[in-house]
C-alpha cells in the first residue's frame, strides 16, 4: 500500500478523518503522512474518549492493516509517528492504550520502540 492508496482507503473507511487529509498536504499537494499519523492518533484517543468506539476502531484496524501491508515509507510513518507515539500525550491514558487493538506487526512495533506501556 503506498501514500495515495492508504489516504484513499481512509476516506473511504473513515470519511470523518477527511479533514485532517486536507490539513496535511504540503505545497504541492504531496501528503504529509508522518503528520497525518500522528494527527490520527490524535483522533483515536479523541473518539475514545467520547465513547465512539467504531470510528476508533475502524481507525485502528486501517492504521494496522498499513503497518503490515504499506510500503517502506507507509510503514515507517505509522511505525514511527502513530505506533511510537502512542502514549506520549495528554489523553492518551493507560486505559486508551489498553483499549488498543493492534495486530501482531504494530505490537512488535511497540515492543522495539523500548518503551514500557501497555499496548
Amino acid at each position: 500500500m503506498c501514500v495515495e492508496q492508504f489516504a484513499e482507503l481512509l476516506r473511504e473507511r473513515v470519511p470523518e478523518a477527511e479533514p485532517l487529509l486536507s490539513e496535511n498536504l504540503d505545497i504541492d499537494g504531496k501528503m504529509l503522512l508522518h503528520l497525518l499519523m500522528a494527527d490520527l492518533l490524535r483522533l483515536a484517543v479523541e473518539q475514545f474518549h467520547a465513547n465512539n468506539g467504531e470510528l476508533a476502531a475502524r481507525l485502528l484496524d486501517l492504521v494496522d492493516q498499513a503497518l503490515r501491508a504499506g510500503d517502506t515509507y507507509v510503514e515507517n510513518a505509522v511505525a514511527v509517528s502513530f505506533v511510537e507515539h502512542a502514549g506520549a500525550f495528554k489523553g492518551e491514558t493507560l486505559e486508551f492504550l489498553a483499549s488498543l487493538v493492534f495486530g501482531a506487526d504494530c505490537r512488535t512495533q511497540a515492543d522495539a520502540s523500548g518503551r514500557d506501556r501497555p499496548v
